[in-house]
């Protein structure tokens, strides 16, 4: 199966959340149909049909897992730069 591939100009936010949130270009440009059943969003590229799956449970608790530390790592090297700031200010 060929990758998928295409460019999409987004925000991102950290979230612990289960959804996917298109914007409405994109839903339409890509002609997007969300089945409300089991929750999968499938989308036509290149006259090519790609089907986006729910995660399982122990997938998003891995990516929070990993959203979580990264942030804590994050918050770690912003501290340590305000520090280094401090100090050269002080010398």
């Amino acid at each position: 199966m060929e990758n998928y591939k295409d460019k999409v100009l987004c925000d991102i936010v950290p979230m612990e959340a289960c959804h996917i949130l298109l914007g409405r270009p994109w839903q339409f440009d890509k002609k997007t149909m969300h089945n409300g059943l089991t929750n999968e969003i499938t989308f036509t590229h290149k006259e090519k049909k790609f089907i986006l799956y729910l995660l399982s449970p122990s997938q998003v608790v891995g990516d929070q897992v990993q959203m979580k530390k990264k942030r804590e790592e994050e918050k770690i090297i912003k501290i340590e730069n305000q520090e280094k700031s401090l100090r050269l200010c002080l010398d």
